[in-house]
């Protein structure tokens, strides 16, 4: 047990960039790590409020038809669906992707432990999915429901193990998919089709929870609690042991999440070397034909290095195209839903109006959630070296970083933008901005990745994980894209008497200022920051 211990504490310690910042003695280290922490803070005691309200708001429509348990059933199911939807291509990166496999396998150490280190990096990471989620929807339970002293023991207890099945069940479905895709030739593109595939169902699937009839959802009526239980039965023993107290489903409950997960590692450490083996095993060919050489101008030539290393990593394409996935599938959606079910659906009544007028903020959502760039830097780890030494110019550098983000987000945004104009049916001057504001955004949050990523690097580092979903530059840069979007959100709504138009005119000139200001920074201070890493 100690070794287990020590390396997920070592791993965690990696992850995170604690040891940095607990041992770093420069006062601009210390300073940045200072503020750093407070942004981290603040990002998730914004997570929780959010998490409150959301569930706040359930309980009131639950409340209402006598049924409160409800919440912690439907908190419990987004949790394990979360989980369960990030770890299916996070697993493989932590499980079997590390570039320190050879290091780690070379150490007097079990491989049972080492894998039990590794599968217990991937738990603390869920657990914090669970925690955000679970913690704000149990004290608005208690709240509105008052419950005795067992409820606060038993919904303790049960925590620990929320996340554990579907941990299982989503690394189980990563080596598959990889497995499978490491069979054929374009094994990546497979992978990330097949888990694109996976993904989208995921999405549709829990859509159809809901049923034909909006009805459904605004009621919550028993045939949801229903669906719920038989799709993830789990759910209904830990409803049962937290709100009713039933020690035999709190028994159940954790025996079975428990012996499952230890018996999954067990087996996992047994066959560990041999999954390893058969998933970074990939189709080869041995066919060369010698053609003549291409000459392109730098700029090019870097980016179409960007672009082979953005895809030759499955997880770096589905952390940030992800958000340009969901943007088309709505796009796509809505042609055949018009905004008024869609609204009743999401209990969002006033949503067509609010499609309507704020149509380039929402599609500019999913545009922040694909940024590549606040990690394109730092994954370039201990090979950073050659591009500094390379007689290319830095902006050159990081333009074609700037280039990859915009090739992944600027055509996506086009065809969803025109797909959105025909179901909408938008006026020019609403075409016009819903087409231009999003790819403003575009410029605007690609630029933000590559200046916090100089601010905030990350070069040491053993598994991608680290860097694509873990590390500050990513971090800061999701929370500044908030930011970005709620302020222009807030400035709309309180202008609702104004010409819609006209305030978005406003608002994409101030993004297209600001995207000038933050080239020119770039152009005169991109220099330094690049060359100082």
């Amino acid at each position: 047990m100690i070794n287990i211990w020590r390396l997920t504490k070592i791993q965690l310690i990696s992850s995170f960039g604690l040891n940095k910042a607990l041992h770093t003695r420069g006062v601009k280290e210390r300073r940045k790590m200072l503020w750093l922490s407070i942004g981290i803070l603040i990002g998730i005691v914004m997570m929780a409020v959010v998490s409150f309200g959301y569930s706040f708001i359930i309980a009131e429509t639950l409340e209402q038809i006598g049924r409160p348990e409800l919440l912690l059933a439907i908190m419990m199911a987004v949790t394990c669906l979360i989980g369960f939807f990030t770890t299916i291509y996070k697993a493989s990166g932590v499980l079997f992707g590390s570039k320190d496999y050879d290091l780690v396998m070379s150490l007097p150490i079990k491989t049972s432990h080492i894998v039990a280190s590794r599968v217990a990096q991937l738990y603390v990471l869920n657990l914090f999915f669970s925690l955000m989620v679970m913690v704000p929807a149990g004290i608005v339970y208690a709240i509105k429901v008052n419950p005795g002293a067992l409820y606060y023991l038993y919904f303790l207890i049960t925590l620990l193990f929320i996340p554990l099945v579907p941990i299982i069940a989503a690394t189980i479905i990563g080596a598959l998919i990889s497995w499978f895709s490491s069979r054929f030739k374009g094994s990546r593109i497979i992978t990330l089709i097949l888990t694109f595939i996976v993904i989208i169902g995921i999405i549709v699937g829990s859509g159809q929870i809901n049923g034909n009839n909006p009805q459904l959802l605004a009621d919550m009526s028993t045939q949801i609690a229903d669906q719920i239980y038989n799709l993830y039965p789990l759910t209904l023993m830990y409803v049962n042991a937290v709100c009713s107290f039933q020690m035999d489903s709190l028994v159940l409950f954790v025996a079975i999440s428990l012996i499952s997960f230890v018996l999954f590692t067990m087996l996992l450490g047994n066959k560990y070397k041999a999954i390893h083996t058969g998933l970074t095993t990939s189709f080869s060919s041995n066919k060369y034909q010698m053609k003549s050489l291409e000459v392109s101008s730098p700029l090019y030539t870097l980016y179409k290095k960007e672009l082979r290393r953005y895809f030759s990593s499955t997880l770096y394409v589905l952390n940030t195209s992800i958000g340009m996935v969901m943007l088309l599938v709505m796009a796509v959606t809505l042609l055949f839903v018009n905004a008024e079910q869609l609204g009743q659906i999401l209990e969002v009544p006033e949503l067509s109006n609010y499609l309507s007028r704020l149509a380039p903020l929402f599609v500019s959502v999913f545009v922040t959630l694909s940024c590549t760039t606040s990690s394109s830097i730092s994954l370039e780890g201990n090979n950073i070296w050659i591009l500094k030494s390379a007689p290319v110019p830095t902006l050159t550098i990081l333009l074609s970083k700037i280039a990859v983000n915009l090739t992944i987000t600027v055509p996506i945004v086009v065809v969803s933008s025109v797909l959105l104009m025909i179901s909408l049916g938008t006026g020019g001057i609403e075409s016009l901005l819903l087409l231009v504001i999003p790819v403003l955004y575009a410029c605007l949050t690609a630029m933000i990745g590559v200046i916090v990523n100089l601010k905030l690097p990350k070069l040491e580092w053993t598994n991608e994980v680290s860097v694509i979903k873990q590390s500050a530059s990513v971090l800061v840069t999701m929370l500044i894209g908030l930011i970005s979007l709620l302020i222009p959100f807030g400035l709309s709504l309180l202008l609702s008497d104004l010409n819609g138009n006209l305030v978005l005119l406003g608002i994409g000139l101030l993004i297209l200022v600001v995207c000038g200001a933050m080239y020119k920074y770039i152009q005169s201070k991109g220099e330094l920051l690049f060359r100082a890493l």
